[in-house]
């Protein structure tokens, strides 16, 4: 698998604190109606440390029944080893194609820890990883030596979702590894800057919202017309800039329920609820 181009990290709606699935089956469709070449479910813009077991289950299920030509990657990352491990196992058998593997949250793993950790995902599956390294949520980044390393026994590990803002690291990773791992973005106002260096899409979270948009302005880069590019990528900046305005999935699921593309903002506890500050500036941004 050739992986390139936009993935979504889709939302998991809720309502009534249960997975409102006719919404998750919506959300889906405007992501393939929209040209996107794959979505990521239950990685961490989909709030994966609170789904159940059950949950997760059915939302591969789900996905794979729903996602026709699109490619469905996995988030199956965890703080522990086996239950990360148990997670690739499951949805290697309902039939991802791929996985989406964050690194360890709050226990800040060593280099030699995360070597130990995403070779035993690695070990569990044969179908292509994606690395996620996003030190500003777990506290700890994926070294490029320890890539490099994990790079020389696994060849199924083909990928990484750079959410940092480091021009220069994305300019390393791609000029020491090449066809070999793949960079995407893993912030949708990187998108841009990233893939003028080499990087090959965006791993996006504004693409719930606005899938054609992005893939265009994917597309564009793509193809080498960054002049184009840009005009799309002046045109997104605005509500690009406010996703984070909050922690993530607030502002996105604000944004997904203004435009009636779910039924409900609602996120799992412990992550609380948006500011009225925030909605009035989102709210601008939609009107």
């Amino acid at each position: 698998m050739s992986l390139k181009g936009l993935y979504t990290a889709l939302v998991t709606p809720f309502l009534n604190e249960a997975v409102e699935f006719g919404d998750f089956k919506n959300l889906i469709k405007q992501q393939a109606d929209g040209g996107v070449d794959g979505i990521i479910v239950a990685g961490t813009t989909g709030e994966s440390p609170v789904l159940a077991q059950e949950e997760f289950v059915a939302l591969v299920e789900t996905a794979k029944a729903e996602a026709g030509q699109m490619n469905v990657f996995v988030g199956v990352g965890s703080c522990d080893t086996k239950k990360a491990v148990e997670k690739t196992k499951i949805a290697h058998g309902l039939g991802a194609d791929g996985f989406l593997v964050v690194t360890p949250y709050y226990n800040k793993p060593t280099q030699s820890g995360l070597v130990e950790y995403y070779g035993k995902i690695a070990d569990s599956t044969d179908k292509p990883i994606i690395l996620y390294s996003v030190p500003s949520r777990t506290g700890v980044e994926i070294a490029i030596d320890t890539i490099t390393k994990l790079r020389e026994k696994y060849s199924h590990i083909v990928a990484i979702k750079e959410a940092s803002e480091s021009c220069s690291r994305v300019e390393a990773m791609v000029k020491n590894f090449g066809k070999d791992l793949v960079v995407f973005s893993g912030n949708d106002s990187m998108t841009l800057p990233f893939m003028s260096l080499g990087a090959v899409g965006v791993v996006s979270v504004m693409s719930n919202i606005a899938a054609r948009e992005m893939a265009s302005l994917v597309k564009l880069a793509s193809d080498g017309n960054f002049r184009g590019a840009l005009k799309e990528y002046q045109v997104l900046m605005p509500i690009m800039s406010k996703l984070f305005i909050e922690t993530n999935p607030l502002p996105i699921k604000f944004l997904l329920k203004s435009k009636n593309i779910i039924s409900s903002a609602e996120c799992r506890s412990p992550l609380g609820k948006l500011s009225e500050k925030s909605m009035a500036e989102l709210a601008n941004l939609v009107a």
